[in-house]
Formats: C-alpha cells, structure tokens, sequence
C-alpha cells in the first residue's frame, strides 16, 4: 500500500539507482545503453519511441525509454518540476537554474519535515535515468537498468538491483507527450505515487525553496 516516508528515504527513493556522483543534468545521446526487455513482440512498423502510444511497443524498449527520459529531464531543467506525492504531502521543487536563489535551485518538503535542499537533479524521478545513461556512456560502461513497457497501458517498467536480500526496486512511468508524467514506485518498504508536474513552481513552492536556502545559509 502506498505510503508516506521522510524526507531521506524519499529523495533516496526519487534517487534510486543513482550509478555514479556527479552533475551532470541531462543525457543528449539516443543510443542505447540498458539491457532491452520487452513484454510481448515488437510491431512490425513501431511508432516513435517517444510518442508509443498503449498498443504499439518500441522496436528498442530501452531506447525508446531512453529518448522519453532525456527529453523528460530537459523539459524539467529547462521549465522546472513538482515531484509531488499523491497523496500532496510531499514534494521536490526544481527551478531552472537561470532563477536560482543564492546558487540553490532545488528543494524538498513534506507537511511532517518542513523544507530542506536537495543538492542535485539526480534526485528527481525525472531525470535519475538520463544522468545514469549519461554517466554511464562518459565512463566507459552500461546503465544496468532492465526495462519493460506494457502494451495494454503504454507504460515502462524500470527493475533495479538493489542487492542481496532484496528485492529489485521497480518504477512504472506514465507518459503523455514524449515525457514522464507519473511514477509508481514499488520496495522493500512499501509503494509510492508520484506526480510530475512541468513548468515554473507555484509562488508557495518558490518560498519553500528560498526558505530551505535561507535556513541552511544561517547554519553553515
């Protein structure tokens, strides 16, 4: 059932199969570099990966997820994002970095917690997959990401290896437009709904931002 988590386990969540550190902010490359798996048998003639509609599936899955990805994380660094809980009592605010406030641009808050930073995109739904794949081309390797898409709702199914004992953590994106629209999350601590929602942040999302930045400013 879903449920709700702190602050750290839910930027962690947002985050998870971060492969490397680093800052990048978006994977411009289509080529593909996870393992493609498919659910059913490729049509003969697929549609755009980006614009797959629910009963056409990719050729590639993991390219066309891919391409949805990159474009994903440059629509939210270029406009900005509300990763919003669905039940509204969290959320990660991004704002392009051109509107940053005392070189911040991100922020997390939840009705239990109260604000604080977030330190980089790669913890936003939107864009962990991109930078991984990025990171991935730059040194040299492979993202191991396993990817599904479903043909009866046009959604993609991302499984990562979180180790022994447990299970792999599962992510189920919901895409209209060629980007990421929502995220299921399924772990070992329960499940989470994520809405993304593009565009410059409310006035009430920026002052969340601002009184992250202020508060951590004061403290160090």
């Amino acid at each position: 059932m879903p449920q709700r988590v702190t602050g750290a386990r839910w930027v962690a969540a947002l985050g998870a199969g971060l492969l490397l550190a680093g800052c990048a902010t978006s994977a411009p490359s289509d080529s593909p570099s996870a393992t493609p798996e498919t659910t059913g048998s490729p049509t003969a003639n697929a549609t755009d990966p980006a614009t797959a509609s629910p009963t056409s599936a990719p050729a590639d899955v993991a390219a066309a997820f891919r391409k949805i990805a990159d474009a994903s994380c440059d629509r939210a660094n270029a406009e900005g994002i509300v990763e919003l809980a669905a039940d509204g009592s969290q959320k990660s605010i991004l704002i392009p970095k051109s509107m940053a406030y005392q070189d911040f641009n991100a922020a997390f808050y939840s009705d239990d917690e109260g604000a604080s930073l977030i330190w980089s995109t790669e913890n936003f739904g939107a864009c962990i997959d991109s930078i991984n794949f990025s990171l991935a081309d730059e040194g040299g390797t492979t993202y191991k990401l396993d990817v599904t898409f479903n043909s009866a709702d046009g959604t993609f199914t991302t499984s990562v290896d979180q180790g022994r004992n447990q299970k792999p953590f599962l992510s189920t994106y919901t895409v209209e437009n060629g980007v990421l629209v929502s995220r299921h999350i399924d772990a070992d601590w329960g499940q989470m709904d994520v809405d993304f929602v593009y565009g410059m942040p409310s006035d009430e999302d920026i002052a969340i931002l601002h009184d992250a930045v202020d508060a951590f400013l004061a403290e160090n």
